[in-house]
């Protein structure tokens, strides 16, 4: 489905009523989800992770992953730790800095398409955009099986693809507070439990017993988020969310 089809099409209700929704979710914890699903019913993407470049080593505001597939997993902490220095959009992200327009690539555009082809990603689509200092990046990913990103040049896309940065940035703004601005937003109740009691130090049984269930339980609880974030480690998971261990 196009995106004309999201605003003209027979769908043209139900897309108004989840971008609705998403906007009425900036501020609250609640936002990620309600992005999420905003642009699973957009694109497709079968990964998404959102990076602020307001300091010279960007913070990882969102990121999701919905297939656990082997070579994708660990791909924010890399990119974290040293990847971001190689990486081919940084060019782009100082010129929406300087002009502050917003820009949309995709891979193949962008150059250089490693470490993403080895990790069986077929395209990725960028969304640079700024609002007062910070610049964020939003990148979605496809495995090479669901093929690449369409792109076009029309205004339609390119409107509807600042107004969503731009709802990113007034979410994730200053004034939204650090709660708000957690990548663990995207996880489960549970998962995301589990994860607040490792930055606060416990360890698996402490948060088991904290939490009344089994430390099985969490260090089941504790793998999926892991996947979902694209981490492997609880150092990963301080360097994530941006906390010194």
């Amino acid at each position: 489905m196009s995106l004309e089809d999201f605003f003209s099409g027979p769908g043209a209700p139900d897309f108004l009523h989840i971008f609705s929704t998403c906007l009425q979710s900036i501020g609250t914890p609640g936002f990620n989800a309600q992005f999420l699903e905003l642009i699973e019913q957009v694109i497709k993407a079968d990964q998404c992770m959102v990076f602020s470049y307001k300091t010279p080593r960007p913070q990882c505001y969102l990121t999701y992953n919905e297939r656990h597939a082997k070579g994708v997993q660990n791909m924010v902490q890399t990119y974290l730790r040293d990847g971001f220095k190689s990486d081919p959009s940084r060019v782009a992200i100082e010129q929406v800095r300087q002009s502050g327009k917003t820009l949309i690539t995709t891979m193949a555009e962008a150059g250089g398409d490693e470490p993403f082809a080895a990790a069986g990603i077929g395209d990725r689509l960028t969304i640079i955009a700024c609002r007062d200092e910070d610049v964020i990046a939003m990148n979605f990913f496809r495995f090479k099986e669901n093929g690449r990103f369409s792109i076009s040049e029309n205004r339609l896309r390119l409107d509807f693809w600042n107004a969503i940065a731009q709802i990113v940035l007034l979410h994730f703004s200053e004034r939204s507070g650090a709660k708000v601005r957690s990548p663990l937003n995207s996880l489960s109740a549970r998962e995301k439990e589990i994860c607040e009691g490792m930055l606060r130090g416990l360890t698996a049984d402490a948060i088991a017993w904290e939490l009344d269930v089994a430390p099985s339980t969490v260090l089941t609880y504790r793998k999926r988020a892991y996947e979902k974030l694209g981490i492997n480690s609880k150092s990963a998971l301080f360097m994530l969310c941006n906390t010194g261990s």
